[in-house]
C-alpha cells in the first residue's frame, strides 16, 4: 500500500469560501434556529415517508419507482433544464445490497427525465480500500466498481452522465464543506467540487449495517461526497464519528439541495457492513423514500433491524458490531492512512442497541442537529401492496419514534 499524502486545501483557499459563506458559519444555536425553519420539529407537523411494496413477478422496478418517486415528491422543485445529481452508495465492487440496487437507478433517471431535468448525473467515490485519490496518483476507480456490480449498465441505459469524483483532476476536485452548526471539522472538511455546480440531489443509498456507524443509510451516504483527507479525518477521530456524519449533512450544497432520499430494497445487508455481510432477501420488495432524509432514515433503521429479525442466529452471531468495531476502525486508520494518522486516533464508540432513542447514533443526533427536535410523529404511508404485517408491527412497537401508518389516498 502506497504511502498516503494529505488532500488537504489551503488556508487561503478555506478563508476564501468562509468569507463567501460566512452567514453559514454561525453558532450552533443560530445553526439549529436556521436549520429547524419550516422543518417538521417536535411541536412541527408530522414528517411523511413513503413505503411502497410491490410484487416483483407482476411489477417491472421501473414502475414501482415511479409510483414511490412521484407519491413521495411532486418534483415542482424541479425546473426544466436544471441539472441533478443521483448519489449512488458505490462502496465497492461487489453486488446490492452492498451498494444501491442497480434495479431503482433507471427508474429514478426515467422520472427525472420525463419531468424535464437536464443533465443527470450519477455516481460516487469509493471506498478507500478500494479507490485513492491522491495528489500525485489514484489508485483504482468507481467507474470499474460499478461497472462489476451493475450500476454503471443500469445508468447508462438510462442516459445519465457517469461522475466519479476521483475522475477530475486532484487541484480541482473538491471545495470545502462548510457545516452550518458548530462542528467538529475544522476547516479539514473537503467535498465534491460538481456539489457547487448541479441544481439538485437525489440520494439513492441502501438498507444495509455498518460495523463503524451502525447502520449505513441515507445520511451516511454522504461520506461518499468527501475527499481521501477528509475521510481519514472521520476516521482517525473516532470520538466524533457520529456527529461528523450529521454536520456533514448541513453543509449549504447538501441541506439546500437534497430534494429526495430513496431506497429500493429487494435485499438487505443485515450483518458486518458497508460491504460483506448477510444478504437477506425480501419476499416482498419495498421502496422507502422521503424528501426528508432524517425521517426516512429513522424508518429505514426501524426496518433494517426488523430485517435481523428474519436473519439466522448464525449469522448475527459473527457480526462483529459492536464489540469489535472499535478495534476495526484503528487498524482501518493505521492500514490505508499510516502511523501517523494511528497515532492521533480516538476511540469509537458502538453501541449494543440501534433501538434506543437517546443512543448517539448519527440517526438520533439529526433530529436536534437538523430539525430542532423530533417530530410529534412520522407518517409511513403505504402504497402499492400492503405493508407487511411483522414489518408494520416492527414500526409501530416502540411509541418513542411516533411511527404511524396509513394509505396514499387519490
Amino acid at each position: 500500500m502506497p504511502k498516503r499524502k494529505p488532500s488537504q486545501i489551503s488556508r487561503r483557499q478555506f478563508l476564501k469560501y468562509t468569507a463567501a459563506g460566512s452567514m453559514l458559519a454561525m453558532s450552533s444555536a443560530a445553526g439549529l434556529r436556521t436549520l429547524a425553519e419550516g422543518s417538521s420539529s417536535g411541536n412541527g407537523p408530522a414528517s411523511k415517508v413513503i413505503l411502497h411494496s410491490y410484487d416483483r413477478e407482476a411489477t417491472l422496478p421501473t414502475q414501482a419507482v415511479r409510483e414511490a418517486m412521484l407519491n413521495a415528491t411532486d418534483l415542482s422543485w424541479l425546473k426544466p433544464g436544471d441539472s441533478v445529481f443521483v448519489k449512488l452508495a458505490s462502496n465497492s465492487n461487489l453486488p446490492a445490497p452492498s451498494v444501491t440496487s442497480p434495479d431503482v437507478v433507471e427508474g429514478v433517471i426515467r422520472v427525472l427525465k420525463d419531468a424535464g431535468a437536464g443533465t443527470v448525473y450519477v455516481g460516487d467515490m469509493s471506498g478507500a480500500q478500494f479507490v485513492q485519490h491522491l495528489a500525485d496518483e489514484t489508485i483504482g476507480s468507481t467507474r470499474e466498481n460499478m461497472r462489476q456490480n451493475g450500476l454503471l449498465a443500469a445508468a447508462e441505459a438510462a442516459g445519465a452522465e457517469i461522475h466519479c469524483f476521483e475522475e477530475v483532476p486532484f487541484a480541482e476536485a473538491y471545495v470545502p464543506g462548510i457545516p452550518q452548526i458548530e462542528h467538529h471539522w475544522g476547516d479539514e472538511l473537503q467535498v465534491a467540487e460538481i456539489l457547487d455546480r448541479v441544481d439538485h440531489i437525489v440520494n439513492l443509498p441502501r438498507l444495509g449495517k455498518h460495523v463503524l456507524a451502525g447502520a449505513t443509510l441515507g445520511m451516511k451516504n454522504a461520506v461518499g461526497w468527501i475527499s481521501d483527507h477528509s475521510r481519514m479525518v472521520l476516521h482517525r477521530d473516532g470520538a466524533t464519528f457520529q456527529e461528523k456524519i450529521v454536520e456533514l449533512n448541513t453543509i449549504p450544497q447538501l441541506a439546500d439541495k437534497m430534494r429526495l432520499t430513496l431506497t429500493l430494497v429487494d435485499q438487505a445487508l443485515t450483518t458486518y457492513g458497508p460491504d460483506s455481510g448477510y444478504h437477506l432477501p425480501l419476499t416482498q420488495p419495498m421502496i422507502l423514500a422521503s424528501e426528508d432524509v432524517v425521517s426516512h432514515d429513522q424508518v429505514a433503521l426501524l426496518s433494517l433491524l426488523w430485517a435481523r429479525t428474519k436473519t439466522p442466529q448464525s449469522a448475527l452471531a459473527t457480526d462483529p458490531y459492536p464489540a469489535e468495531s472499535n478495534g476495526l476502525n484503528w487498524w482501518f486508520v493505521r492500514v490505508y492512512w499510516g502511523e501517523e494518522a494511528a497515532a492521533g486516533y480516538q476511540t469509537l464508540q458502538a453501541y449494543d442497541s440501534l433501538l434506543t432513542p437517546d443512543v448517539p447514533i448519527h440517526i438520533n443526533l439529526a433530529w436536534d442537529s437538523l430539525r430542532g427536535g423530533r417530530p410529534e410523529a412520522i407518517e409511513v404511508i403505504s402504497s402499492g401492496l400492503a405493508i407487511d404485517a411483522s414489518l408494520a408491527t416492527s414500526l409501530t412497537d416502540n411509541a418513542n419514534f411516533g411511527i404511524q401508518l396509513s394509505e396514499v389516498t387519490t
